[in-house]
């Protein structure tokens, strides 16, 4: 069907009418919609983040978010050559427009929906803006891309291209500061003085005195600290395979001691900082994280604390921190750093700092590595063969020498065996000569059964990114540690989660979570390497059939090795958590609120099991496993006839940090710089925990306890099995105040001020609260105006100097009267009592005040740099304990009685061997002297024989002697006539045998180091590959050599191996002359020796085997320098990764702990470490670092 089409025709009138009326109409819906867009526009807000990006680019963006149309000139803004970064955050669109073109040479009109960019107009004679153009090279020349320039005090800027040029509009304004900043280069400043063009050098950060220090309480330019501090990066210092960050700093700090106790991998150093300031307290640094101190996860005393084992499989305060969190370290060591800690502080403190997420889109990145330990070897150390071991025993047999009565005679062991077996007839000639030559070829390799090539393999998985206002930092790693012996294993699982941000304009704030989990489990009696490098390679431990071979060790009870460590064992489970905020508000112009506030919680449970399938427990139960049964007398006679022992604890901690304080930062006409800060803290720890001793432990049901009640185990054992609480609270409350001033940029003064009050010293008022306080200057010499041509050459330096008082605190004194509750009195039924400690009302605070002088320097632009540190530290009112009348219940007290001196030096150097285009070369050594004297102390609490075996092991303070002073019967040769060891008296004599109180002590030396330190060279080739090598160094202390004799009394055990040296013993006269080795100890020739012996004091008389292991001639320099690592990484080129996604990759070869060279005296064995459960042990990884 057709439309049909009508068809009207209109006078003139009607036809302009209706014109009139279509305009009127259009008018009003142009007016409408363009009302409604504007509105609609209005209300937008804008979402930006520029990087780089042109002027096109961004109004592209923002057509994109907002509809908007722009009218611009396409040539004029292409020719506009600025590069914009800044972030815009719903931003309402005319305040993003005002942003964006602040400063350029474009004005904009915005109406009806329609923004028109267009060039703003300029006289010749008034030009407000200035087009520059310039070159960023490094100090060889090369060009520098990526280089950010910016105008200080602006968001504006570019970045340099990828020959090093740049161009960006300034203001025509002679005196503006550009900022040029690249990573790994120290910043640049440039005041412009109307210059078209620009060159600028920047220098690689080898040594950065502008580097952050970061003080737990403020953070500081390094300019503005006159403090003796030390800054290193955990990625300057990273150790494959290490667990932990304190594993990792032995020989990289000046001044800071690190001194492994083992090679297990959840071994704990002892961390010493600029020597020891107390006797009896805790001598550990305190630990610092991101400002709070952190504390143990377990209570462990003072004296725990300082032993070789008392965080054995717990760890430390910082056990369950990954260092793949931590971005940098600060180590704290005088009075002007540390005394803002106030308690404990006098033994120095290190602050840790975790990392934190960049501005930017999310970047994720992954760590892993895989590490391979060498086990030990028997050609590392002097150890008889088979062989060797028969023909030793077979000369004891031959001499007539007795044996201990606990010897193993089983034929499958020794020598001694397969004689006994022939002497009695029960082998034939043949039979013993087809055995012995067996015997001899055996050579069991106890290394190899004991210990492992170990593989560890650690996991970390990170993401940052934000904006300028919000940051943020997950992470994620696993971390499985094999020892290098069987049985060691340590687990950790971390996680942490950091927010940084900003809420406007005042309100800035830090929120951090972490949580770590971990498991250790190690050795509980057993002792893996000195088992290995003590028994008999003549031992076997399996039979023929596959079965463990058992053997009487050293005792009447049978024994393997490899069941022992089956059947016993200690292990530790921890959970830890932190939580932290760190708020900051401004408050007013320069001043602002600063608050911490910070939790944590942690559970250990500890576990130290022995099966009833144990020699352990066959000691206590006093026959072998199944030897008997109900129906022997000898089961009803034992302690424990059934069931194993098991001890247990289990400890939760929590904790609590509020920290409130004003601070104040402030620069008044470009020349009084001032920082001040302060406030409050209040900081208290509990621990909740029950111990336990169970008997009768059987595993295999349920766990449960299930001893038999015989008599002997009621007597000695049932009252042991009742739980122990293990409840300690610590609270400390401070005030505090830190200033910085800093005049002209050449002259700066540091002031802190504390004063704690602990819950440790709440008797006496006036004993309760300690003010420690500090001062300290610096002045940058080479900012006077008459160095300026000297430091325009490229050099820096800088003096310093500071004094303070610091405090300590012993956690195990206390002002009041203690009492430790027993059981009830089965007669009167009431509980039983006894004096722990008794009261004393003065007991107060150990002071440490120092003095502390030094220099800074960097010459040439940083080629030849470093410090020098001069201090003496003067420690007064030491807790030590002193004798007081048996009457007043307890003959011991706590009493501030003791003096001691530390002084030393330290310092570091580095030197840029060769900086060039493509191989750059530089070398790092640093060292400290340290010496520590007691002025002051008290002995008279110790019984003669008690203050000797102090003195042989180097623990007892004397006046006017270093700390660790360790002394040895003097050694007088081998006797012309029978070949034994000789020891000189007190009467100038000399003895085989004697009273040890009468016997002559000479000093050996200290057991602490005078001088410790390391140096690394490092190689690099077109700045992706690079050769690192890292050693560290101890000299000046020295140790006892392990005992020749493991039984004082009889011949060498059959079944322990000793040293090849025996083979040089003294056989005949004359041989005296040129060997030290006895001739193998007959008691029937000591028997008739001539006694040095009292006769008023009929004391002990010790052998001469005895005065032989601990004479002077068993004592050996601790001296080492040990290759800590060699390192090979390359980082892949950009351009091979962009098609793969990914933006830097890195992979990384480590090799760690190659060589030890020490004293010939050690013969292979680790001077650090010579009675470990682990030595230290070579290890070689691989590893990657790739982020996307």
């Amino acid at each position: 069907m057709k439309k049909r089409r009508i068809s009207t025709q209109s006078s003139p009138e009607n036809a302009r009418g209706k014109i009139y009326l279509a305009m009127r109409l259009t008018l009003l819906l142009t007016m409408f919609f363009s009302f409604t867009a504007i509105a609609s526009v209005s209300s937008q807000s804008v979402t930006l983040k520029l990087e780089n990006a042109s002027l096109r680019e961004t109004i592209k963006e923002l057509k994109n978010q907002t509809g908007v149309y722009f009218v611009f000139n396409e040539e004029e803004i292409a020719n506009l050559n600025v590069k914009l970064n800044m972030v815009l955050t719903n931003e309402p669109f005319e305040k993003a427009l005002d942003r964006i073109f602040e400063g350029l040479p474009f004005s904009y009109e915005y109406a009806e929906g329609v923004v028109i960019v267009k060039p703003t107009p300029q006289k010749k004679d008034d030009v407000k803006l200035k087009l520059i153009k310039g070159k960023v090279v490094d100090t060889d020349g090369m060009p520098l891309p990526g280089v950010s320039v910016v105008v200080e005090g602006t968001t504006r800027g570019v970045a340099s291209d990828v020959n090093g040029l740049f161009q960006m509009m300034i203001e025509n304004k002679v005196g503006q500061k550009l900022l040029f900043s690249f990573v790994g280069m120290e910043q640049k400043v440039i005041t412009w003085q109307g210059q078209d063009s620009l060159h600028v050098v920047m220098k690689y950060s080898a040594v950065d005195v502008d580097e952050v220090v970061v003080t737990g309480y403020q953070t500081l330019n390094r300019r503005e600290s006159a403090s003796a501090v030390s800054v290193v990066k955990t990625d300057d210092i990273y150790m494959a395979g290490a667990a932990s960050i304190d594993q990792m700093l032995q020989g990289q700090v000046p001044g800071l001691m690190v001194m492994n106790t083992s090679g297990e991998p959840s071994a704990t150093p002892k961390i010493r900082i600029r020597g020891t300031s107390t006797i009896n307290g805790n001598k550990a640094p305190v630990w610092v994280v991101d400002g709070v101190i952190l504390e143990q996860d377990v209570p462990i005393t003072a004296s725990e604390l300082n032993s070789e084992d008392a965080e054995y499989l717990v760890g430390n305060a910082i056990s369950g921190i990954s260092p793949q969190d931590i971005e940098s370290i600060t180590v704290l060591k005088d009075a002007s750093a540390t005394a803002i800690y106030g308690v404990k502080a006098a033994n120095g403190v290190i602050v840790l700092t975790t990392k934190k997420g960049r501005a930017g889109k999310p970047t994720v990145s992954y760590h892993g590595e895989v590490v391979l330990n060498e086990r030990p070897s028997y050609r590392n150390f002097d150890r008889m063969n088979s062989a060797e071991r028969m023909q030793l025993s077979k000369d004891i047999f031959e001499q007539g020498l007795s044996y201990n009565s606990n010897i193993s005679l089983d034929p499958d062991d020794s020598y001694e065996g397969l004689l006994n077996e022939l002497v009695n007839r029960r082998m034939s000639q043949e039979e013993f000569a087809l055995r012995s030559q067996e015997m001899a070829k055996r050579n069991t390799d106890w290394f190899d059964v004991l210990f492992r090539n170990a593989v560890t393999h650690s996991h970390n998985l990170s993401i940052n990114g934000g904006s300028e206002t919000t940051k943020y930092y997950f992470s994620a790693g696993y971390n499985n540690n094999q020892g290098g012996a069987k049985g060691s294993v340590s687990e950790r699982f971390t996680t942490l989660a950091r927010v940084d941000a900003s809420v406007g304009k005042y309100i800035n704030f830090m929120a951090k979570i972490d949580f770590s989990t971990t498991k250790n489990e190690g050795y509980s009696v057993v002792n893996p390497f000195s088992y290995a490098y003590n028994t008999s390679r003549t031992v076997q431990p399996y039979e023929e059939n596959g079965k463990y071979h058992f053997y009487k060790k050293d005792s009447k009870y049978l024994y393997n090795v490899l069941n022992e460590l089956a059947e016993t064992g200690k292990e530790s489970k921890s959970n830890d958590f932190n939580a932290l905020l760190n708020l900051n508000i401004k408050l007013y112009d320069g001043l602002s609120y600063q608050g911490t506030f910070s939790y944590h919680n942690s559970s250990t449970n500890q576990r130290d099991w022995k099966t009833e399938e144990s020699a352990s427990v066959a000691s206590t139960r006093g026959y072998d496993y199944k030897q008997y049964d109900e129906n022997d007398d000898e089961y009803w006679k034992s302690a424990l006839p059934y069931g194993g022992i098991l001890d247990q604890g289990n400890t939760v901690k929590t904790g609590y940090t509020v920290r409130n304080g004003l601070s104040f930062i402030k620069v008044l006409g470009d020349i009084h710089d001032m920082n001040i800060i302060v406030g409050s803290e209040l900081r208290g720890t509990k621990y909740e925990g029950v111990r336990s001793t169970g008997y009768g432990w059987t595993p295999t049901y349920g766990e449960r306890f299930m001893p038999v009640h015989t008599d002997n185990f009621v007597n000695n054992y049932i009252d042991r099995m009742l739980p122990t609480n293990t409840n300690t609270i610590s609270r400390v409350a401070s005030f505090f105040g830190s200033a910085t001033y800093t005049y002209n940029n050449r002259y700066v003064m540091n002031f802190n001020i504390r004063s704690d009050g602990a819950n440790k010293f709440g008797s006496n008022p006036k004993y309760r609260w300690l003010p420690t306080w500090s001062i300290a200057g610096k002045w940058l010499l080479t900012n006077e105006g008459f160095m300026s041509r000297f430091a325009d050459n490229g050099h820096y330096v800088s003096v310093r100097g500071s004094y303070g008082i610091q405090g300590n605190i012993h956690d195990d004194a206390t002002p009041n009267l203690i009492l430790e509750v027993g059981n009830r009195n089965t007669i009167s039924n009431l509980e039983q009592s006894t004096i722990y400690r008794l009261p004393n009302p003065d007991l107060r605070w150990e002071k440490t005040t120092s003095w502390n002088v030094a220099a800074d320097f960097s010459f040439w632009n940083g080629r030849l740099s470093g410090s020098l540190d001069v201090y003496k530290k003067h420690t007064e009112d030491l807790i030590i304990e002193k004798t007081v009348a048996t009457s007043n219940g307890k003959s011991r007290l706590y009493m501030n009685a003791g003096e001691m001196d530390n002084q030393g030096f330290e310092g570091n150097l580095s030197v840029e061997i060769i900086q060039g285009k493509k191989l750059n070369w530089r070398f790092n050594v640093n060292f400290g002297r340290n010496t520590s004297e007691v002025t002051l102390a008290n002995d008279d609490i110790y019984s003669d024989l008690e203050v000797i075996n102090k003195m042989l092991d180097g623990n007892l303070a004397i006046k006017g002697e270093k700390l660790g002073s360790m002394y040895s019967f003097r050694y007088g040769g081998l006797s012309s006539e029978n070949g034994y060891p000789l020891f000189y008296g007190k009467d100038g004599k000399l003895w085989h045998m004697a009273d040890p109180k009468r016997m002559e002590l000479v000093k050996s030396g200290s057991i602490y180091p005078d001088l410790s330190g390391g140096f690394d060279t490092q190689l690099t080739f077109d700045r992706c590959l690079s050769l690192s090598l890292g050693f560290t160094y101890n000299l000046g202390g020295v140790k006892r050599l392990p005992s020749v004799y493991a039984d004082k009394n009889s011949a060498l055990n059959p079944v322990a191996n000793v040293s090849t040296n025996w083979k040089k013993r003294w056989r005949k006269p004359g041989d005296e002359k040129h060997t030290d080795i006895p001739v193998l100890y007959n008691d029937r020739v000591t028997s008739d020796f001539d006694r040095n012996v009292s006769a008023e004091d009929r004391g002990a008389v010790e052998e001469c085997t005895y005065f032989y292991d601990l004479s002077d001639l068993r004592v050996a320099k601790a001296d080492f320098l040990r290759l800590r690592s060699v390192g090979l990484s390359y980082i892949m080129p950009e351009k091979l990764l962009k098609g793969v996604g990914i933006s830097s990759m890195m992979i990384r070869f480590q090799a760690s702990n190659l060589f030890v060279w020490a004293h010939k005296d050690w013969k292979g064995l680790d001077p650090e470490t010579p009675e470990a459960n682990i030595p230290i042990l070579p290890s070689y990884s691989l590893g990657i670092n790739v982020s996307f």
